[in-house]
């Protein structure tokens, strides 16, 4: 039976935690990957010859499962930080509760969220050079027989670099997914993100329209809020950032479903699936 081109998430199981934020991170397409790849379990694969794996080949899809878990996991804890921090919100300071702590609890909740959200977006990069990359493509500072450091923005290089045929397609997409990340980058280059917190209710705010580099120390923070300016509390900043950055990873998994990536990729390293594995789409009336 051919793939289907629409996957339906919740036709597909998971472990405990998977489950509890399938429909948070909407991921479609990654469950949709995960059943056409047998779970990137080396127990379902074999050569096309009917061989057992070798060791290499072994390493090499374990290290895509590696990356291919680590993608949903980590955009699963941005919604685990985010409920903290809801927590935090709805608690308002007692008398004698301590300010100091409250802001250093929800910053470093809020910071959590905008690291895993560019682990997740390395972690693709990764997971893609893996599956695109062939002894005949032009390398970037690495040896080609091994696994590599690839950031989104290098994965963007190699892509042009090697005139592939995905990369203004990936191109896009990945620089849909860099524009939900201006907060995270702009606590790696300038230290930290200033914010306002609120004495009695111990919120903490920054700017509305955030911009990478605008406002650099609380007393900026400060005059902003004074002039009348919009604010956002850490909760609303983080949510349409990860939902607009699930959105886009779930595209770029749709990329590599439609597109036959997987496929290319197990005909290119001489490997096919067992027969006595089934994705859901094979099961039915089974």
């Amino acid at each position: 039976m051919p793939k289907p081109e629409i996957i339906d998430r919740n036709k597909c199981s998971g472990k405990d935690k998977e489950e509890k934020y399938k429909d948070l991170t909407a991921l479609d397409y990654w469950w949709g990957l995960r059943e056409l790849a047998a779970d990137f379990d080396i127990e379902n694969y074999e050569t096309a010859s009917g061989d057992t794996l070798s060791l290499q080949q072994q390493n090499e899809i374990a290290y895509i499962q590696l990356l291919h878990y680590t993608v949903e996991v980590k955009l699963s804890g941005t919604f685990y930080q985010m409920e903290h921090m809801e927590r935090l919100f709805g608690s308002p300071l007692a008398d004698g509760a301590s300010l100091d702590l409250r802001v250093f609890e929800a910053k470093e909740a809020f910071d959590a969220v905008n690291e895993d959200m560019y682990q997740a977006s390395c972690a693709i990069a990764n997971q893609i050079y893996m599956l695109l990359n062939r002894p005949e493509y032009t390398p970037i500072k690495m040896d080609q027989r091994r696994p590599v450091a690839m950031s989104p923005s290098d994965l963007r290089y190699w892509l042009k670099l090697n005139d592939h045929p995905s990369f203004r397609t990936l191109s896009n997409m990945f620089n849909d997914c860099e524009k939900q990340l201006d907060i995270r980058h702009h606590a790696t280059h300038y230290g930290a993100v200033p914010v306002f917190a609120d004495r009695q209710t111990g919120i903490l705010y920054l700017q509305k329209h955030f911009r990478i580099g605008e406002l650099l120390t609380k007393y900026d923070v400060l005059r902003h809020k004074k002039s009348g300016k919009p604010m956002a509390n850490l909760l609303e900043a983080a949510k349409p950032r990860v939902t607009a950055l699930c959105a886009c990873m779930n595209r770029i998994y749709r990329h590599i479903y439609l597109g036959d990536i997987f496929e290319n990729y197990l005909q290119a390293r001489g490997l096919r699936l067992k027969e006595s594995y089934m994705p859901y789409w094979e099961m039915v009336g089974r």
